[in-house]
């Protein structure tokens, strides 16, 4: 599962990025860990206002429904939904081609387990500049938005190496392509890359404090060493 992500892109850059305009700017604020387990609210671009960025809560709730967010998390934990889950849960069916959106990020983390230890590591683009992530939203009854990051078992994926938990990877994708994620038809059963454009990832190691839930600050980004990890960084 993939949980955290980061975001330490200036406000003007994502707009320069994205060719979009945030609907409330003065709400965004960079930060280096987002929290998915806490109800974060993250910048998205959807279908329905391809050229605004608004916010939606992290983890995807049924249009109607009226109960708290973590109530629904702790029975159907909706961080993440694969591609291959999309036929089988009837209340998201339609939202795969309807209600697509993409989540604005610097990077996101992942962990990889190694002699009985799990590391984590800071994915990201080598020019340090701002990408999406494949989602897909509800607009919820009180007008808030809320989405699922959409994963899929790329077998060619850049990160493959450093992510053995679990066979599913997000979807990344290029900041001037993210239309094209808005508008595709392909059959995503057969999404082999697990990214859309010219988007070149590299990732660290990184201090185990990022397991710590309390802690998001700048230098939770610093490579970290590990005398038994064969692999600190790729890219």
């Amino acid at each position: 599962m993939f949980y955290k992500v980061s975001n330490t892109s200036r406000l003007t850059d994502l707009e320069t990025a994205f060719q979009a305009k945030f609907k409330y700017p003065f709400l965004y604020q960079p930060t280096p860990m987002i929290n998915g387990l806490t109800e974060a609210t993250l910048p998205v671009i959807t279908k329905a206002a391809p050229n605004r960025i608004d916010y939606a809560i992290w983890g995807l709730l049924p249009a109607d429904y009226k109960e708290n967010w973590s109530h629904f998390q702790n029975l159907s934990n909706t961080l993440n939904i694969s591609i291959h889950d999309f036929n089988h849960l009837n209340w998201i069916t339609s939202s795969i081609q309807n209600q697509r959106c993409v989540v604005l990020v610097s990077g996101f983390f992942t962990s990889y387990l190694y002699s009985g230890e799990i590391y984590p590591f800071y994915v990201y683009q080598k020019d340090h500049k701002p990408f999406a992530l494949a989602a897909i939203y509800s607009v919820l009854n009180d007008g808030f938005l809320s989405f699922s990051l959409v994963t899929s078992p790329a077998k060619k994926h850049d990160i493959k190496d450093i992510h053995n938990l679990s066979a599913n990877l997000p979807i990344v994708i290029e900041a001037n392509r993210y239309k094209d994620w808005l508008n595709y038809n392909v059959d995503l059963a057969t999404f082999g890359s697990g990214k859309i454009g010219d988007i070149d990832l590299k990732a660290h190691a990184i201090s185990k404090m990022l397991y710590n839930h309390q802690i998001s600050n700048q230098q939770i980004l610093e490579p970290a060493y590990y005398n038994d990890l064969p692999i600190l960084a790729i890219g």
